[in-house]
């Protein structure tokens, strides 16, 4: 895929059901990039066991355990 001047996605299909987009604005640099990957795994992991129909509770454990096995494996 190829993102052009403007930000925009060159190649890229919207219409793919459970499809990620992408967020990125050309010649901006991010802050924490580790720090915002992260997020937006964890953002991605949440939507897919949501989109399964699994319980909001069980979407919130999974996440906090993979919160704890970062923490963990950063110190």
């Amino acid at each position: 895929m190829r993102v052009t001047e403007s930000g925009e996605a060159v190649g890229f299909n919207e219409s793919i059901p459970g499809t990620a987009r992408l967020h990125l604005v050309a010649r901006v640099a991010l802050l924490r990039l580790e720090e915002q990957v992260f997020t937006a795994m964890l953002t991605g992991f949440a939507n897919q066991q949501l989109a399964r129909n699994l319980a909001r509770t069980t979407v919130e454990g999974r996440e906090n355990t993979v919160k704890a096995f970062a923490a963990h494996v950063n110190t």
